[in-house]
C-alpha cells in the first residue's frame, strides 16, 4: 500500500510544482497524469477495501439521472424526457469536489462561463452558452434571484453549500417556460428536504491568505413539519492588496405535507439572507482600481405544490427578494479578514474631498461619495398541468413581477427621499420601477416513440420610462426515443431579457447608460442526443442562436468611457456534449468520472469598438473530473478545466487578447467507512489545492485571478 501511495503522490506533486508555460513542462504534466491513470488501472485490477461511506450514508444509492425532475418545460419533466441539454450536479458530487461555494462548483460545467472577479463567491458573472451575465436566469427552489439593478449581483445567493440537494443547468433559451431573463440558460438550485431523523453537520477549513470557511446545518421532521437551518461564513485577507473578503449566509427552510381528501400537497416557507463585503481591485474599471463593495440579499418565499386527484398538478409560489449595494469607487472602508487597508483606503475630508495619506493621492473632484442602491422584487407564480390521458398533457402558467430601485445614482425622481442607514448625510433621492405580467401555455403529445410539445409565453412590460409593450416567445420541440434509454430531440424557441437599471441609468466613473435601450431577443435552435449505456451517460448537441439588439457595454478607440448600447446582432453556433461514469458498486476503484466540452463560434457585423461582455464569450471549454478510491479510507478528486476566450480588453492603453489557460484543482480526503468512534458519524478530512498549476490568468480584463491556493479542513455529520 505504501508503494501505491508513493506512485500516486509523486505525480501529483510534480503537476502542482511545474508551471504551465513551456512545451517541455506540458509534456512532463501529461506524463505525470498518465502515471496516475496507469496506477488507477493497476489498483483497480487488484481490488480495494469494500464498503464506502464518506459523508453520504452507505445505504444511499447512486441517483438514476434519467428519473431526476428538471425545469426545462412548463409541465413536469425528467432528464430523459427533456428536449434540451441539461447538466445535473448532485449533493454527492458537491461533497467530492474541491469547492466551498456555488460559483466554484459551476466552473466545472463546460457550457457555463463563470467569469469570477474574485475567488470563493466574492463576485461572479454567470453566463450559459456564450451569453452574458444578464442573460441567464438563476432560481433557488424556483424563486427568481436575478437582480434588477445589475446581473453582477445575480450570484449573491444566500444558500450554504451543505443545504443543496442538486443543481440543474438548462443549456439554451427557456423564456417560454421560465419567463423573461431566461435568454441563454437557467440555473436552478434545489434545496434538500428535511429527513425524518435528525441530520446535522459542521465543516471548517482554513488555508493560505488567512482563509477561513465554516458551515453548519441541522434538519429534522418535527411532527408534520420538516425544519432545516443552514449557515456558512467565509473570509480572507486577499491574494493581492484590496481583494479581502467577508461573507455570511444563512437559511431557514420549513415544509409540511398534507392530505385533503384526494388532494395531496406540500406547503413550504423559507427565509434566507446573504451579506458580504469585499475589496474590488479593478473590478469595474482599471481607471479607478481601488474600489470596494458591500452587498446584501434577503429572500422570503412561500410555496404550495399540490396534486389534485391523479391527473392534475398545481403549484403556487409568492416571494419577495430585497437587496442592498454600497459601491465605493474610492475605497474608504477598513480592511477585512486581516487585511490592512491603509495603503489603499481614502479618508473623507471636511471639505468633502477624498484623500489617501499613504501616497497623497486625492479623488477626482466630481466624486462625492459611495453609490447606494436598494432593490425590491415581488414575484407571484402559478402553474397548472392536467393529464387528459396517457398521450396528452396541457399546462398553463402565470407570472406577475414587480421590481423597484431606490438609489442616489440610478433612476429619476421617485417620490420620497430615503435616508441611508448608518451613513449620515447620504440620501437615496432617485428611483424607478418596472412591472411585468406573463402568461404561459404548453401542450405535450406522446405516442409510441414520439413526444411533441408546443407552447409559448406572452409578456406585458411596463418600463421605467412609462412605455409599455408586449412580447411573444413561442417554442416547439420533438423527441424520438431510439430505445428505452436513448433518444434524439430537436427544439426551437424565442427568448429575451429587458435592460437592468444600471444599463438604463448609470452615469459615473467612466460609464454611461442609456434610457433608450431596447430589450434584447434571440431565436434558439438545437438538435441533440442523449443515452444511457450501462454505467455511462452520454449526451451531445448542436445549437445555433441568432441574437438581435444585444445589450452591451462598449468602448471606442481613444475614448475611456464605456457606453451601454444595443448593437445589431450576433449569430452563435456551437456543439457541446459529454460522457459521465458513475460506479454502481462501492468496491469499484473509480467512483465517478466525467468529461464535458463546449465549442462555439460567433459572427457579427464588423465594428469599431471593443465589447466588454457580449463578444467576450468562451469559444472553447473542456472539463474533466474524476473521483478515485485510494484505499484505507482515502479518496482523491481531480478536476481539470481548459478554456479559450475570444475578445480583448484594454490594459495600459493597449488592446490585449484573452489568453487560453488550463486549471487543475485537486482534493484528497479521508472518509472512513465506519465514520468516527464506530458510531456512524460520517466524517471527512480533506486538503484542497486550487489552481495547482499556479496559472496566471484573467477571466475579466485587468482582474488577475489567484495563483495556487492550498486549504485544508474537515466535515462531520450526525445522523
Amino acid at each position: 500500500m505504501g508503494i501505491f501511495l508513493v506512485y500516486m503522490v509523486v505525480p501529483v506533486l510534480c503537476v502542482i510544482t511545474w508551471p504551465l508555460n513551456t512545451p517541455q513542462n506540458m509534456k512532463k504534466i501529461l506524463f505525470a497524469l498518465s502515471m496516475v491513470v496507469s496506477v488507477v488501472g493497476y489498483a483497480q485490477e487488484f481490488g480495494q477495501r469494500t464498503g464506502f461511506r464518506g459523508i453520504v450514508a452507505m445505504k444511499d444509492k447512486p441517483i438514476e439521472l434519467n428519473e431526476v425532475p428538471v425545469s426545462a418545460s412548463l409541465g413536469k419533466d425528467t432528464y430523459a424526457s427533456a428536449t434540451k441539454q441539461i447538466t445535473i450536479l448532485t449533493a454527492k458530487e458537491i461533497q467530492e469536489l474541491p469547492v466551498v461555494n456555488i460559483n466554484e462548483l459551476l466552473e466545472y460545467v463546460a457550457g457555463v462561463d463563470m467569469r469570477q472577479r474574485g475567488p470563493l463567491d466574492v463576485q461572479g458573472d454567470l453566463g450559459v452558452r456564450g451569453g452574458t451575465f444578464d442573460q441567464t436566469l438563476v432560481l433557488v427552489n424556483g424563486v427568481r434571484m436575478n437582480n434588477p439593478q445589475t446581473g453582477h449581483h445575480n450570484m449573491n445567493l444566500p444558500v450554504p453549500l451543505a443545504m443543496i440537494e442538486r443543481i440543474e443547468v438548462v443549456h439554451g433559451g427557456a423564456t417560454s417556460a421560465q419567463g423573461i431573463g431566461a435568454m441563454t440558460g437557467v440555473v436552478n438550485i434545489i434545496l434538500k428536504s428535511a429527513p425524518k431523523k435528525l441530520n446535522a453537520g459542521y465543516a471548517l477549513s482554513t488555508g493560505e491568505h488567512d482563509l477561513v470557511n465554516s458551515s453548519f446545518y441541522i434538519g429534522k421532521k418535527l411532527g408534520k413539519w420538516g425544519v432545516q437551518f443552514g449557515q456558512q461564513s467565509q473570509q480572507t485577507s486577499g491574494y493581492i492588496p484590496n481583494t479581502d473578503f467577508q461573507s455570511q449566509k444563512f437559511i431557514v427552510n420549513l415544509a409540511r405535507d398534507y392530505t385533503l381528501g384526494k388532494e395531496e400537497g406540500t406547503v413550504s416557507i423559507f427565509y434566507a439572507e446573504n451579506q458580504k463585503a469585499f475589496g474590488a481591485q479593478n473590478y469595474y474599471t482599471s481607471a479607478f482600481p481601488d474600489q470596494f463593495e458591500a452587498t446584501s440579499t434577503r429572500v422570503f418565499a412561500f410555496g404550495l405544490d399540490e396534486t389534485i386527484g391523479q391527473k392534475t398538478d398545481f403549484t403556487f409560489d409568492m416571494n419577495v427578494v430585497t437587496g442592498t449595494d454600497r459601491f465605493e469607487l474610492y475605497r474608504e472602508t477598513a480592511g477585512l479578514g486581516g487585511f490592512g487597508a491603509s495603503e489603499v483606503a481614502y479618508d473623507k475630508l471636511a471639505s468633502g474631498r477624498y484623500y489617501r495619506a499613504a501616497d497623497g493621492d486625492t479623488a477626482a473632484s466630481w466624486y462625492s461619495g459611495p453609490n447606494f442602491h436598494r432593490t425590491l422584487v415581488f414575484n407571484l407564480n402559478t402553474r397548472l398541468s392536467h393529464r387528459w390521458n396517457v398521450e396528452n398533457e396541457t399546462s398553463f402558467g402565470y407570472n406577475q413581477r414587480y421590481d423597484e430601485i431606490h438609489s442616489n445614482v440610478l433612476g429619476g425622481d421617485f417620490g420620497d427621499i430615503n435616508l441611508v442607514p448608518g451613513w449620515e448625510g447620504y440620501t437615496m433621492d432617485k428611483g424607478a420601477s418596472t412591472i411585468d405580467f406573463s402568461w404561459f401555455a404548453e401542450h405535450k403529445f406522446t405516442r409510441g416513440r414520439y413526444q411533441i410539445r408546443a407552447g409559448g409565453m406572452l409578456n406585458y412590460h411596463d418600463s421605467p420610462s412609462g412605455d409599455s409593450s408586449f412580447f411573444f416567445a413561442p417554442s416547439a420541440d420533438l423527441l424520438y426515443r431510439l430505445t428505452k434509454t436513448s433518444s434524439l430531440y430537436a427544439t426551437m424557441n424565442r427568448s429575451m431579457r429587458y435592460p437592468t437599471y444600471t444599463d438604463l441609468y448609470y452615469n459615473r466613473g467612466g460609464a454611461q447608460g442609456s434610457i433608450d435601450l431596447k430589450p434584447e431577443t434571440a431565436w434558439n435552435y438545437e438538435a441533440g442526443y442523449k443515452a444511457k449505456w450501462g454505467d455511462l451517460y452520454v449526451n451531445g448537441a448542436l445549437f445555433h442562436r441568432r441574437s438581435k439588439d444585444l445589450i452591451d457595454w462598449v468602448m471606442y478607440p481613444g475614448n475611456p468611457t464605456a457606453y451601454a448600447s444595443n448593437f445589431t446582432a450576433l449569430a452563435l453556433t456551437g456543439v457541446e456534449g459529454g460522457i459521465t461514469y458513475t460506479a454502481q458498486k462501492r468496491k469499484e476503484m473509480l467512483r465517478r468520472a466525467s468529461v464535458q466540452a463546449a465549442f462555439m463560434k460567433g459572427t457579427s457585423p464588423e465594428v469599431d469598438y471593443a465589447s466588454l461582455y457580449a463578444l467576450d464569450y468562451l469559444q472553447a471549454k473542456i472539463t474533466a473530473r474524476a473521483t478515485q478510491k485510494l484505499g484505507l479510507g482515502f479518496f482523491a478528486n481531480y478536476a481539470l478545466t481548459l478554456q479559450d476566450r475570444v475578445g480583448t480588453y484594454y490594459s495600459g492603453g493597449s488592446e490585449v487578447a484573452y489568453a487560453p489557460f488550463a486549471l487543475l484543482d485537486l482534493k484528497v480526503y479521508y472518509a472512513p467507512a465506519a465514520g468516527l468512534f464506530k458510531r456512524q458519524f460520517p466524517f471527512q478530512a480533506f486538503i484542497n489545492i486550487n489552481n495547482a498549476f499556479d496559472t496566471q490568468y484573467y477571466d475579466r480584463g485587468n482582474v488577475i485571478q489567484p495563483g495556487r491556493w492550498v486549504s485544508m479542513g474537515f466535515e462531520f455529520r450526525f445522523r
